[in-house]
């Protein structure tokens, strides 16, 4: 008996110190691991997606009307947003289930329809799962031109220079050629849907060659572009510079994987320094709560997390002066993580209006074919001071955009208003 007693006491003294060492561990190792086991769950769901080129999706065209129905009752029935911007869903599925019935389709066109039907949804998470041939570059976008900017390899043997204007695509001109392309861009505002829009130029639904037209030196050049669908996966997730003695600048690329982690190293050079630039203008989301993770060095204050949850401050967190940079690609976990910011109200944002659109919870479906794809199921959602998670681009304090001018002279414009600024 007596020893039955010592080995529930010692037991339950066991118990009382494991949690108690749980408590102290809560902002370091405990904390991480179940980061680091939440970011394994998600990747593992992701492996499980299967995602198609538009002329190998898994159903037949006997089967496209069934297909479709099944998408559409998921979406009626799970999307909450698209009961709140007022739609008449029952008018949207007739007229993509009348073009099923009434033309012969084949899977590309199915396809094509269904990226059609989920961009009619203006949602920015909302689309079906299809894999694009693409050259895995963006264009630079100035005063709505389209250029190349330091081009890869890729782009370099394929016959392309810094500063190529691309003019036509396909041999359709460029403004065209994007009008026609619009009706497939999932968004949940114009600005951010005229956006994605030219990023893609360098991508197809069908074909893994296209023919640009570029204007160089004034003189027009038709060169060839083959796509591939390879990702290139080791590039840091953020990175860092020091400008002028005292300006720290730190990019994050994507809210994905490590860069948490990344992004402690770069602040790990920069943290003691009077200002502090952060720049999420090339930053299309992923984890929001990287987003959350990296708010605490940047802030000063404990605050509501505008998804859901916390911010506390890091004891070695930033104490000078933050401006943040961000542009119509800011888009999803990197524009939760910019309103954190913004309300916050120690930083300052300078460059264009966000895309709008920071996730509402998206989930993945399967139709009844096995067509992935993704919308988001939470209701309308707000930040703790008001502002709409979705369907309203996020405001800077300045708004400065990339001048032509300066493009050519290899200078920042956003970088040089707040360089000009602290002088």
């Amino acid at each position: 008996m007596k020893k039955s007693f010592k080995y529930i006491l010692f037991s339950v003294l066991g118990i009382v110190v494991f949690l108690g060492l749980t408590v102290l561990l809560s902002r370091t190792i405990f904390k991480d691991k179940l980061i680091e086991y939440a970011i394994k769950l998600n990747q593992s769901e992701q492996k499980m997606i299967q995602s198609y080129y538009v002329s190998e999706i898994p159903v037949e065209a006997e089967y496209f009307a069934e297909d479709f129905k099944s998408i559409h009752d998921i979406v009626s029935g799970k999307c909450q947003l698209c009961g709140h911007k007022g739609y008449d869903m029952d008018s949207l599925y007739y007229s993509f289930a009348n073009r099923i019935a009434n033309e012969s389709m084949t899977k590309a066109d199915y396809g094509l329809l269904l990226r059609e039907y989920f961009a009619a949804l203006n949602i920015g998470h909302a689309g079906v799962m299809l894999t694009l041939h693409s050259a895995e570059y963006y264009p630079t976008i100035v005063e709505n031109r389209l250029f190349i900017d330091k081009p890869n390899d890729h782009f370099t043997n394929n016959g392309f220079s810094d500063k190529d204007e691309i003019i036509a695509i396909n041999n359709t001109p460029i403004n065209q050629y994007l009008e026609s392309r619009e009706k497939y861009t999932s968004a949940s505002t114009e600005t951010y849907k005229t956006h994605l829009t030219q990023c893609r130029i360098f991508t197809s639904f069908t074909d893994s060659l296209i023919y640009c037209d570029v204007r160089r030196n004034g003189d027009t050049l038709k060169l060839k572009l083959p796509l591939t669908s390879s990702i290139l996966n080791n590039i840091p997730k953020a990175y860092y510079k020091i400008l002028r003695d005292s300006i720290g600048y730190i990019c994050i690329e994507s809210m994905m994987d490590n860069v948490v982690k990344d992004f402690k190293q770069a602040y790990n050079q920069v943290c003691n320094l009077p200002y502090l630039i952060v720049d999420v203008r090339g930053n299309g989301g992923g984890n929001s709560n990287n987003g959350r993770l990296i708010a605490e060095y940047l802030l000063k204050e404990p605050q509501e997390h505008c998804v859901g949850g916390n911010i506390t401050p890091q004891p070695d967190a930033y104490k000078g002066k933050v401006y943040l940079l961000t542009s119509n690609h800011t888009f999803s976990a990197a524009e939760s993580f910019t309103i954190d910011l913004k309300e916050s109200g120690y930083v300052t944002l300078v460059g264009e209006k966000t895309a709008g659109d920071t996730g509402c919870a998206p989930k993945n479906f399967t139709s009844k074919y096995g067509i992935w794809f993704r919308i988001p199921t939470r209701e309308p959602h707000f930040s703790p001071k008001g502002l709409p998670m979705e369907g309203e681009n996020i405001e800077p304090h300045h708004e400065v955009k990339q001048t032509l001018t300066d493009f050519f002279d290899e200078k920042d414009t956003a970088i040089e208003f707040i360089l000009n600024k602290l002088v």
